[in-house]
C-alpha cells in the first residue's frame, strides 16, 4: 500500500500538476501497489501520515486563500519528510516552504522572467522540463525527501525515473518498484519522446 496526497487540488493546480499525482498512482499500480489517493482540501485534516505529497503552483490570488493554513501545516510536513514521506513541491508551491521550513532560505528573491524549456543535469541523471517564471529559484533541488521544482510539464510525465524513485523511497527498505514492461513500453516511450523534444527546445 502506498498512500498519495494533494494538498488544495482547487488552488494549486495551476499548470496541470496533478498529472504528477497521476504518474505517482499509475506507476505505483504498475508496480503491483495497492494505491491510496487523497486530496487535502480547505479545512480538512490528515488522519494518517502519506508517503507522497504534492504541493502544486498557484496563483496569488489562490496562496491568499490558503496559505494561512498551508503555514500551519508545516510543522507537521516538517515531521512527515523526517519520517520519510516523499514531497514533490513546484514552482510556488516550492517557493511557499521558504520561510516556513527551518533548512530552507528565509526568503525568495524575484528577477527577470524565463518562459523556456529546460534539459538539466539532477545528480547524473537528465532532467526535462517547462519553466515559466520569475522566481530565483534552482530548476530542481533535493533537500532530504523534498524535491522542489520551477518546472512544469507535469515534470514527472517528463522524467518518470524521478517518480520511480520517489515511490521506491517512500517504500523504504531499498525495496525496488518492479513494473510489468509489457505495460510501460508504448507510454515510456511517449516519456522519451516528450523529454527529447522538451530538450532539442531547451538547444534551440
Amino acid at each position: 500500500m502506498i498512500r498519495l496526497l494533494q494538498l488544495y487540488p482547487e488552488h494549486l493546480d495551476l499548470n496541470g500538476d496533478s498529472g504528477n499525482l497521476i504518474v505517482l498512482q499509475q506507476r505505483a499500480i504498475w508496480g503491483g501497489l495497492d494505491v491510496e489517493l487523497n486530496v487535502l482540501k480547505p479545512g480538512q485534516s490528515v488522519s494518517a501520515r502519506p508517503d507522497v505529497i504534492l504541493i502544486g503552483h498557484g496563483s496569488t490570488a489562490a496562496w491568499k486563500q490558503i496559505y494561512g493554513e498551508f503555514a500551519r501545516l508545516a510543522p507537521t510536513l516538517e515531521a512527515w519528510l523526517s519520517e520519510g514521506t516523499q514531497v514533490l513541491a513546484v514552482a510556488s508551491g516550492f517557493a511557499a516552504l521558504h520561510g516556513l521550513f527551518d533548512n530552507l532560505e528565509k526568503s525568495v528573491e524575484r528577477g527577470e522572467r524565463k518562459s523556456i524549456f529546460v534539459a538539466d543535469d539532477f545528480e547524473g541523471k537528465r532532467i526535462c522540463g517547462y519553466l515559466n517564471s520569475d522566481l530565483q529559484l534552482p530548476n530542481i533541488f533535493r533537500m532530504g525527501n523534498l524535491v522542489g521544482t520551477m518546472l512544469h510539464g507535469p515534470l514527472l510525465a517528463k522524467n518518470s525515473w524521478l517518480a520511480d524513485e520517489m515511490i521506491e523511497k517512500a517504500l523504504g527498505e531499498t525495496k525496488r518498484l518492479q513494473i510489468d514492461i509489457n505495460k510501460l513500453d508504448s507510454v515510456e516511450l511517449l516519456a522519451v519522446a516528450a523529454s527529447d523534444l522538451a530538450e532539442q527546445q531547451a538547444k534551440a
